[in-house]
C-alpha cells in the first residue's frame, strides 16, 4: 500500500476478548448512524438511529438492516442459543458474495480481509468486523468493538485480500469470553450484531507487501494494487441466552 496515500481498513474480534479474530477502527459504531434524536422503539431494539430507516416491525427492521450491499452479505451465527455464565460464546462470521449466474449479475468480488490487528501490549483486536452486544430489549450496551488505529509504520503488515467468486464466502470464528465482557456474566437475553465497512479512501490493496517502490513503479498502479469492495454492510441480529450454572441438575 502506498505509504502516504493509502491506508488500511479492516474490522476484527478481540483475542483479549478472545475474539480471536476480525475491522476498521477509523469509524464509530453504530455505523454510519449518528445518534441525533431519540430513536423510535423498533430502532432502539437494535441500538440504531438513522433518519433513513423507517419505523418497521423488529423483524422487518432486522431484515432491512441485514440486506446485501453491492453484492456482499454479512451473516452471524452462534454455536448455541443458550450458554451458562462464563461459558465462551462462539460466533461464526461469514462474508458472502451473493451474486449469482441465475440472476445474471454474477461477478467476482475482491474483499479486504484482515481478521485481527495487533495493538499495544501485542493484543489482538477487532479491526475488519465491528461488533455490538446489547440486552435483547436494546436498552443496555454490553460490549462494542473499540476504535483502534494501526500505526503508519505497521500498515505494510495488513495487505490481505480475498477474491470471492459468485455464491462463495470467506469467514472467521470468534470467541467471546464473558469474563472480558463483564455484562455477559449476568443471566439474561442478549443480541449481537456486526458491521463490515471499507471506506473509499481504502479501496486499494497492494498485491504483495514485499514489492519495492521500484517494482511498484515498474508494474504501475493497476498491476501493483487490487481494487477491493467498498461500502458498508450490516449483519443479521443473533439472540442468545445466558443462564446460571446448574446445581444438582437445577438452575
Amino acid at each position: 500500500m502506498k505509504a502516504n496515500t493509502r491506508r488500511w481498513v479492516v474490522l476484527s474480534l478481540t483475542a483479549t476478548l478472545a475474539l480471536v479474530g476480525a475491522g476498521c477502527g477509523l469509524v464509530r459504531w453504530p455505523l454510519p448512524w449518528p445518534r441525533r434524536r431519540e430513536p423510535a422503539p423498533a430502532k432502539k431494539a437494535l441500538g440504531l438511529d438513522h433518519e433513513d430507516v423507517k419505523e418497521l416491525s423488529p423483524e422487518a427492521l432486522d431484515a432491512e438492516i441485514a440486506r446485501a450491499k453491492n453484492g456482499l452479505r454479512l451473516t452471524l451465527r452462534t454455536d448455541k442459543t443458550a450458554y451458562q455464565i462464563n461459558e465462551p460464546i462462539l460466533v461464526d462470521v461469514r462474508l458472502e458474495n451473493v451474486t449469482s449466474p441465475q440472476t445474471l449479475n454474477a461477478r467476482d468480488i475482491p474483499v479486504y480481509f484482515e481478521p485481527i490487528a495487533r495493538v499495544r501490549e501485542g493484543r489482538a483486536m477487532e479491526w475488519l468486523f465491528k461488533f455490538q452486544i446489547r440486552t435483547d430489549d436494546g436498552q443496555r450496551l454490553i460490549y462494542q468493538s473499540p476504535d483502534i488505529k494501526v500505526p503508519e509504520a505497521d500498515r505494510a503488515e495488513y495487505y490481505h485480500y480475498v477474491t470471492l467468486p459468485p455464491e462463495s464466502f470467506v469467514g472467521r470464528r470468534f470467541i467471546f469470553l464473558p469474563s472480558l465482557a463483564r455484562g455477559l456474566t449476568n443471566p439474561g437475553t442478549y443480541s449481537l450484531v456486526a458491521a463490515y465497512v471499507v471506506d473509499d479512501d481504502f479501496a486499494e490493496v497492494i498485491i504483495n507487501r514485499h514489492l519495492t517502490a521500484q517494482q511498484v513503479q515498474l508494474l504501475g498502479t493497476k498491476l501493483a494494487y487490487v481494487k477491493v469492495w467498498t461500502g458498508h454492510v450490516y449483519s443479521n441480529r443473533v439472540t442468545f441466552h445466558v443462564k446460571r450454572k446448574r446445581f444438582l441438575g437445577i438452575f
